[in-house]
């Protein structure tokens, strides 16, 4: 566990805690009140208009809003790969709060008296049939609660055998080139030199004197091709597999099979169909990539473009054969929107079609993608997606199955595709169907972020997979002392420390079910400036960007409330917020300076903090003005409110069509249950797409899932992309014949042997 402060800050006053939003307006009256009236008589609406009743409206809509402190605490996960001790015996719990027993735990024992265990957490006395040498000695200790089964995907320290999928578009788009300066001869150059002949006036469409033109599938090409390499080299045990998809889908497997598999016709449009084909294919082994790159090369340069864009169905697919293995990966690289067989999202785009059957497709699309995220979170499975720069995809719909199963949503050229290829498949699953309970004392509560006015003593995230990059973070405020007093007999003032705990439930690769239970005792403060300038700025400035993006993808809550305004659940997504929160990191930068004192502890990036604040603010303000847009008199969401509301209950499965009935074609195993609509942490849940398009959405995804070491001075220089780095150089062209030609002649060997 990682703290904003060396100190716990115990704030004396209720004032501490929250400050008013007065210089901040959610909505303008005049743009609330044509909503409001929409539905009222017109004396009503003559009446609503007035200045009195407009204030009102304003004056009941302020909020408190949190004041900015040190109280946060981050959760890393990449601590699942350090061993801990291994407990002997069940742990123990507490019959009120649920925390366990650990090594700062006192076992009480009286002659002929049972033995007494009274919680640090909140004073209850607990009856236990344990001894003090039975606890923990140390701050982290694990439990087994279930052992592996038979041996498959790779434990932490043993033998790796998952399985990576790339799942490569060769729809017609990708023959679309980018003009690269510089002289290069391409792997299999010759025959795209021939098919450009018969259609685009020859070779001049590939090398034009001083630049060559690349395609998209090229470019694709290239990156797996350097990325099996690297797989082989690094990690020849694993298993690499690879299928296209255009109007059909076609499987390779590991690329030594003679004929492959292709599935087309109606049978894109039915899951069952897709999951038998799949089923039988688990029966067959694939072999180490060590094995099988050289067969694996010469069935990606053998890929040719045209047809449609079948990725839901190419995704479905693609899932169940890596289902195989617990931490394998999907990695998938597509140019296009969807716009065959099952999660279609091409009616939800077409400006032709009713706004009601655009709405349905976007329903049914979300629901199928939501579907395939929560299979491969119950698999273990992490998806990737990586689209081409210039092109549309709707990531916000499709990027949710990388947002929830800790994978990367990537927008590339293809100058730098290699590296996003090489970042991914290093960013291994050290961990599946991962849960994270955080207990404080009960002098403190935790903040929910999905209502920020209730208190918690205890809170559950579901995390799913993770990978050492996986990071999560909570705050936490204090009680109110009175109260403390009067209805739990504590005295929080006596109390110059305070435990916190984390119980982490995860299943190893290895198929092993664990309990790894965390319990620190922190030091307290009343003091703020004593918290502050013993403060760890990454921890508070990474919580404050992950929960910026966070709230953003669904800060807009546009369901009618009973007056029927709109109403904004947010509070970090509020231009306010974004203004206090800068203000307070810049007030702990100049303490910091003002100190003089080398901190070791606190190894704080500020120009990194810099950019990514500034851009999120910017896009707080750019989403807003947005949002207020849509609803002005006069617009289209203004002049069909009831459409807004359905939009929103239909892409957050609320809407009694899209939550009783499955997407079309789709089996129930891929229709979200109601408990994971309306909890679940991934993806967006905006109703207007033009709010985020996909350079929108793929900052949002990053930010949301920084890591720490981002924020630290020593963390690897790569600016452009804040949610992680591969270490490897940036992919170049080197504008020299010679390599390419070696590599294009190596190819030409391999077709001619054939």
């Amino acid at each position: 566990m990682d703290f904003g402060s060396k100190y716990v800050f115990k704030y004396a006053h209720s004032s501490d805690e929250s400050i008013s939003d007065d210089d901040e307006i959610l909505l303008d009256a005049r743009h609330q009140a044509p909503l409001a009236l929409l539905a009222q008589s017109e004396q009503a609406e003559q009446q609503a208009i007035q200045p009195t009743s407009a204030a009102a409206s304003i004056h009941k809509r302020k909020k408190r809003l949190r004041k900015a402190d040190t109280n946060v605490l981050n959760v890393k996960f990449n601590q699942l790969l350090q061993p801990g001790e291994m407990h002997a015996g069940d742990p123990v719990y507490c019959e009120e709060c649920r925390a366990i027993g650990s090594h700062l735990s006192q076992i009480q024992t009286e002659e002929n008296q049972e033995a007494k265990w009274k919680c640090e957490f909140c004073s209850k006395s607990n009856t236990v049939d344990i001894e003090q040498t039975d606890l923990p000695k140390k701050e982290d200790a694990t439990y087994l609660i279930s052992p592996a089964p038979v041996v498959h995907g790779s434990d932490m320290t043993g033998v790796d055998d998952s399985i990576v999928i790339f799942v490569v578009d060769i729809s017609g788009s990708m023959s679309s080139t980018t003009t690269v300066p510089g002289t290069f001869r391409l792997p299999n150059a010759l025959r795209q030199q021939d098919r450009a002949a018969a259609n685009f006036d020859g070779e001049r469409l590939i090398r034009d004197r001083h630049q060559t033109y690349v395609s998209r599938l090229q470019g694709v090409q290239m990156a797996v091709d350097a990325n099996l390499d690297k797989l082989a080299k690094d990690t020849p045990t694993r298993r690499a597999a690879l299928l296209t998809f255009n109007h059909e889908i076609t499987y390779y497997g590991d690329g030594t099979r003679t004929e492959p598999l292709v599935i087309r016709g109606d049978k894109l449009n039915n899951v069952d169909d897709l999951l038998r084909e799949a089923e039988r294919e688990q029966n067959n082994e694939l072999k180490p990539v060590a094995q099988t790159k050289t067969n694996l090369t010469e069935r990606i340069y053998d890929l040719e473009e045209g047809g449609q864009t079948a990725l839901g169905p190419a995704v479905l697919f693609a899932l169940n054969i890596a289902s195989k293995r617990q931490g394998s990966k999907v990695v998938i690289c597509t140019d296009g929107l969807a716009n065959r067989g099952l999660g279609s999202l091409e009616t939800a785009q077409d400006e032709k079609v009713e706004e009601e059957a655009r709405m349905q497709a976007l329903s049914d699309g979300n629901h199928f993608y939501a579907g395939l995220t929560e299979r491969a979170r119950e698999k273990g499975v992490s998806i990737s997606v990586i689209t081409i720069k210039g092109t549309a995809c709707l990531l916000p719909v499709i990027g949710q199955m990388a947002d929830g199963t800790s994978g990367n949503v990537t927008i590339v050229d293809l100058l730098n595709i290699r590296d996003e290829f090489a970042s991914i498949l290093e960013q291994k699953v050290i961990a599946t169907n991962v849960e994270a309970t955080l207990i404080v004392h009960r002098g403190l509560y935790i903040r929910n972020p999905d209502n920020p006015d209730e208190k918690l003593e205890t809170i559950k995230r579901e995390i799913g997979n993770v990978t050492k990059q996986t990071e999560v973070s909570f705050e936490f405020g204090v009680r109110n002392k009175q109260e403390l007093k009067d209805k739990w007999n504590i005295d929080l003032d006596q109390l110059k420390q305070l435990p916190f705990q984390v119980q982490v439930v995860y299943t190893a690769v290895d198929g092993s079910k664990a309990l790894r239970v965390l319990t620190q005792l922190k030091e307290t403060t009343e003091n703020r400036e004593v918290a502050e300038v013993n403060a760890y700025r990454g921890v508070i400035a990474q919580n404050h960007i992950r929960s910026t993006a966070t709230e953003m993808m669904v800060d807009f809550d546009e369901d009618d409330d009973e007056e029927g305004d709109l109403r904004i659940r947010s509070k970090w997504s509020k231009p306010i917020m974004q203004k206090q929160r800068m203000a307070y990191m810049s007030n702990l930068n100049r303490m910091k300076h003002a100190r003089r004192e080398d901190d070791g502890d606190d190894d704080f990036n500020e120009k990194r903090w810099n950019k990514a604040s500034s851009d999120l603010k910017s896009h707080v303000a750019t989403s807003k003005s947005r949002k207020v847009e849509a609803i002005k008199p006069g617009s289209k969401s203004n002049e069909t409110p009831s459409l807004f509301s359905r939009m929103s209950r239909l892409i957050t499965g609320q809407s009694a069509s899209s939550s009783d009935a499955p997407a079309s074609g789709a089996a129930s195993s891929l229709v979200l249950p109601s408990s994971v609509k309306s909890k679940r942490s991934y993806g967006f849940a905006t109703t207007n797409l033009a709010h985020y398009d996909d350079k929108n959405s793929e900052d949002l995804y990053r930010y949301k899932n920084l890591s720490s070491s981002y924020m630290r001075e020593s963390s690897p220089p790569r600016e452009e992309k804040p949610a992680g780095a591969s270490g490897i150089t940036s992919f170049k062209l080197h504008d020299s014949d010679s390599d390419d030609e070696e590599t294009s002649s190596k190819h030409e060997q391999r077709k001619s042997k054939k």
